[in-house]
């Protein structure tokens, strides 16, 4: 880890500059607002009680948090450049530590880029065979990726809010199906031991990203090439001693494995449950959540007084992203938002869920959510096993 040209050394730098990088993507999306209010929060089902957490934050107090989080990320980066490892191995940890504390009071900033982000975190926090570790998980996040975008949703092309960078619209069919073929085949070919063949593997997901950024941001193309730095940093620094066919199958490192075997088991817990998960999101946290489906969905809570008058309130915020919009989490936390708001009234008023949704690519909706008077009886969201409000979707 001391020598001047340390691959591993320079992936840290790398991996620190992507604390900043999410806490500018949290500000440029107004993510951070979410933080500092007690009336709507979304809190994730293994942390229910995410509103006594959030309690003492208001504005300048997150913002500061988020300054300390994004300056501990570049004194890590700046660190690990001087070759100062300890240091700036503990710089790291400590971002990582405080963003993921923030990412924990709101569950509305989940996204497949946190959730990559902390698993290259956690084998770098913790791994002794990084680089090995690290580079079979990029690859399986591809891999992974892949196979959930066999559908006709992606296949075709429905799946996307735009048409990426440089791709006509009469060629985003075959473009999506390239992609399918490039992340469950093609990528494993950064493992190959001939210089031509990784580099122009690199060069094509370099590309993919770069097309990506239309419809998905800035944050993930960088993301994606800040996390996968591993391979070109390898190749030009320790030619050796990079990732490898050759190397996994002479040394069959059991953490590299090991991980590999965990992260895979992670993608099958969706289908643990029952119903079409893509919509119900039953067992997606756990997962990554690509571009499988476009879900759509629209949906009320329906207000009875005791006199019969009744009104509806909308439960589907519309500036939401798509994917988290019409997750059933979101829908539960919003109906008990509301009730909130209505306690004094809760006697005389009975409030009743309907939600309705359907992939871009089915002709019409179906019932998601359909729960009776949630304010006596609050919707629970079980993370482990089904939940009976949740409709179940074939």
């Amino acid at each position: 880890m001391h020598r001047a040209r340390d691959p591993l050394l320079a992936y840290a730098a790398v991996l620190s500059l992507l604390h900043p990088l999410v806490a500018a993507s949290w500000v440029r999306d107004r993510q951070i607002a979410r933080l500092v209010t007690t009336e709507d929060y979304v809190c994730w089902p293994l942390l229910p009680g995410c509103h006594a957490l959030r309690a003492p934050l208001d504005p300048s107090s997150v913002y500061v948090l988020l300054a300390i989080y994004a300056a501990l990320g570049l004194a890590g980066s700046a660190l690990f450049f001087t070759r100062r490892r300890a240091a700036g191995f503990v710089a790291f940890a400590a971002a990582c530590v405080l963003g993921l504390a923030l990412y924990a009071l709101d569950y509305r900033l989940r996204s497949n880029q946190a959730y990559m982000f902390g698993w290259i975190g956690i084998v770098f926090l913790f791994g002794r065979k990084v680089r090995d570790t690290a580079a079979v998980s990029l690859c399986l996040f591809y891999a992974w990726a892949g196979w959930l975008k066999l559908g006709p949703e992606w296949l075709s092309g429905a799946a996307l809010y735009e048409t990426p960078l440089l791709v006509p619209r009469a060629l985003l069919p075959a473009a999506c199906a390239y992609v399918v073929v490039l992340e469950i085949v093609v990528v494993w070919g950064l493992l190959s031991t001939r210089p031509v063949v990784r580099w122009s593997v690199y060069a094509q997901l370099v590309v993919f990203h770069v097309s990506s950024w239309k419809v998905v941001g800035f944050f993930y193309p960088l993301l994606m090439l800040g996390l996968t730095s591993i391979f070109p940093l390898s190749w030009l620094l320790e030619r050796d001693a990079s990732p490898s066919w050759r190397r996994l199958r002479a040394e069959r490192p059991r953490e590299t494995l090991a991980a590999a075997a965990v992260l895979s088991a992670l993608q099958l817990v969706p289908r643990l449950y029952p119903g079409d998960t893509a919509v119900t999101g039953e067992g997606r946290m756990f997962a990554l959540h690509m571009f499988d489906a476009r879900v759509e969905c629209e949906g009320y809570a329906t207000l009875r007084a005791a006199s019969g008058e009744t009104s509806r309130v909308e439960l589907v915020a519309p500036d939401e992203a798509f994917r988290i919009r019409c997750d059933p989490v979101v829908i539960a936390a919003n109906a008990r938002n509301l009730c909130r708001k209505l306690a004094p009234r809760w006697a005389s008023v009975r409030v009743d869920v309907a939600v309705d949704a359907r992939r871009s690519t089915d002709p019409a909706t179906a019932p998601l959510v359909r729960a009776d008077d949630v304010c006596a009886k609050p919707l629970r969201y079980a993370a482990f096993g089904h939940n009976p409000w949740i409709r179940e979707r074939r």
